[in-house]
């Protein structure tokens, strides 16, 4: 499996490098040719092929577009991102999900979000240390997401912003908990939060950092009064450092800590693992109120495009009752390779393998932290 999975990543690299649809959405003059970014308004879409399993979904077969772009052309203006993929199962399930990462002339905005559709299948194993058997059950909702950021001072930002998501659950298992109605959100919700969010910023590169701090905190109050099912408050944060060691060794570290309160669903709350957190963990092998943990990583360039990452990581989950809930420290470690499809931004996409619970891989664009 993980041969078929590496020569796959390799198949999509020379894709990445050799295919590129281009359109352009606004005549440039040849005088723009010699500026140190291509035109205002000129996107390139390179596609990614995808095939991968696992154990809820069968076989996954998907596409994705990556575009890097420039939405001004001098040279302080960050790249915009945008990454679409669509993806079928073996199951007949079925996700599109279009995260993007745009930013105005002198980065004076920054616009960062997601707008998602998903036909999908999650396994449940408790709340806390209410451990129960793993149930499977289906889902279907779509995501928005959005956070808008202001530059207040250099490497400072503040803004606001907003999430939704409307879960509808189906068939679940008539013998598990889910199925008690006792678990919050078990049912369906609508989720529907405004929040603030904020940003400090020294990173020299917005996608592959050498050096630098990244800290980050968002908050998304939900609430009846705009369209909620439950009264809930969810806050995020994170702290990211990096340094270059060596010409081609980057070492780079992230707290991350997720806060819940009031009455909040079973699939909001702070969940463990997944392709960002803790890989090595299904997403919500563990899930409680609270979660925080440290991952370090050190990125390595090998030649070429190509790239080797190391990544561990531990951590505690809990609530305010209780923390840290049995087993106490959870940990994971793992291994990466990356392939560096956009060389002037440094945009990489990465196939990871994560031994936590149990072997998770992952196949993704940027970094995870």
């Amino acid at each position: 499996m993980i041969r078929a999975l590496l020569f796959l990543f390799l198949l999509s690299c020379s894709l990445v490098n050799t295919a590129s649809i281009r359109v352009h959405l606004q005549h440039e003059s040849p005088a723009s040719d010699s500026l140190k970014k291509p035109g205002k308004g000129k996107i390139h879409f390179r596609p990614v092929p995808v095939i991968a399993t696992a154990p809820e979904t069968g076989i996954r077969v998907g596409v994705g577009a990556l575009s890097s772009f420039p939405l001004y052309t001098d040279s302080a203006t960050h790249y915009s991102l945008i990454s679409p993929f669509v993806c079928y199962t073996q199951d007949k399930q079925d996700y599109l999900f279009i995260p993007y990462e745009l930013y105005s002339k002198d980065n004076n905005y920054y616009f960062e979000g997601e707008v998602d559709y998903y036909n999908f299948s999650y396994y449940y194993w408790g709340v806390g240390t209410n451990r129960v058997a793993k149930e499977l059950y289906d889902v279907r909702f779509p995501k928005i997401f959005c956070n808008a950021y202001k530059k207040l001072v250099p490497h400072v930002y503040a803004g606001i912003d907003y999430y939704f998501e409307d879960d509808k659950i189906m068939n679940l298992n008539p013998a598990g908990q889910l199925a008690t109605g006792e678990i919050t959100g078990a049912g369906g919700s609508v989720n529907s939060g405004l929040g603030v969010c904020a940003y400090y910023d020294t990173r020299d590169s917005v996608y592959y950092p050498t050096r630098g701090w990244y800290i980050k905190a968002t908050s998304y109050f939900n609430s009846n009064l705009v369209g909620a099912s439950f009264n809930y408050t969810k806050i995020t944060a994170d702290i990211c450092s990096y340094r270059q060691i060596a010409r081609p060794v980057v070492l780079a570290f992230d707290e991350h800590t997720v806060i819940t309160s009031g009455t909040v669903p079973f699939n909001q709350m702070a969940l463990v693992g997944g392709p960002y957190d803790m890989r090595g963990y299904y997403m919500g092998y563990y899930r409680d109120n609270d979660f925080t943990m440290l991952q370090a990583e050190a990125r390595i360039h090998l030649f070429w495009r190509i790239g080797f990452d190391a990544f561990a990581g531990f951590g505690y989950f809990g609530n305010a009752n209780v923390f840290p809930e049995s087993p106490g420290a959870i940990h994971a470690e793992g291994v990466g390779l990356r392939y560096n499809y956009d060389k002037r931004q440094h945009v990489n996409v990465r196939l990871d393998v994560g031994y936590g619970q149990s072997a998770e891989i992952y196949l993704e664009v940027l970094e995870a932290f």
